[in-house]
């Protein structure tokens, strides 16, 4: 089976293509906001030098969110309009669920904090408990210091990973920072990729856990910002664009 992995959902844009005996190839780009314009590219690049065809592929596995609005529509976007064209299913994969595959096997508590902007992260915890990745929290929007507080009081130390990470750990007390119970992940596995995005959907492909183009939907946490301003406004209606 070959799954090609996408995330767009931060400033990172990655693609993956991953097959069941191993990582084929991994794109990464941490540099600037330019999905839009690097990630076609990106993918025809990877597939080019893996001497693979669209039509190879058993599944997309893209990151729904939570995350950047625009990102995740640029992924999602992208995705469906190659299962479109291609026949290819896809698989939804939760941004906070593929961070957390990115320390398979650890035995600390992991914490993906994604940035949500306004002093607030996206977050879920979650334990690998041999193959199994456990979900202790239910996903939340939740005040970075509130965050901090709650892993604090964790009987066992903590990963934290994702762009909410350094915030996360600002507001940690100084002796919780000092003892090394709680720590940010190191850089390369504290950013999303495309390679646990690919990891978490290929699981969901054999589970028979598919979408196509027309029924895959975001998974967007909150209204964004110019959601609420134009209720606030007017009332339920049609808003502008806005990202996170």
């Amino acid at each position: 089976m070959k799954v090609l992995g996408i995330d767009t959902s931060s400033e990172v844009a990655t693609a993956a293509l991953l097959a069941e005996e191993k990582l084929v190839a991994e794109y990464i780009l941490n540099h600037r906001h330019t999905h839009l314009e690097k990630l076609v590219s990106m993918i025809d690049r990877l597939l080019s030098d893996s001497d693979t065809k669209l039509e190879e592929l058993d599944a997309i596995a893209v990151a729904v969110g939570p995350g950047s609005f625009t990102g995740i529509r640029i992924g999602m976007a992208c995705a469906q309009g190659l299962s479109h064209v291609h026949g290819i299913p896809i698989v939804g994969v939760n941004t906070l669920d593929a961070l957390a595959h990115n320390l398979m096997h650890c035995g600390d508590f992991l914490c993906a904090a994604v940035d949500a902007q306004r002093g607030e992260v996206y977050a879920c915890l979650y334990r690998w408990e041999g193959a199994e990745l456990m979900r202790f929290w239910d996903y939340e929007v939740i005040k970075v210091e509130k965050l901090a507080k709650r892993l604090t009081d964790l009987n066992g130390n903590a990963v934290l990973l994702g762009d909410g990470a350094v915030l996360v750990e600002s507001a940690l007390p100084e002796e919780v920072k000092s003892s090394g119970k709680i720590v940010v992940a190191k850089r390369p596995f504290a950013m999303p990729r495309a390679s646990s995005v690919a990891e978490a959907g290929l699981k969901d492909l054999k589970e028979g856990r598919t979408f196509n183009c027309f029924n895959i939907r975001p998974f967007y946490m909150r209204k964004s910002h110019a959601e609420e301003k134009w209720e606030e406004r007017y009332g339920k209606g049609k808003p502008g664009k806005s990202d996170h």
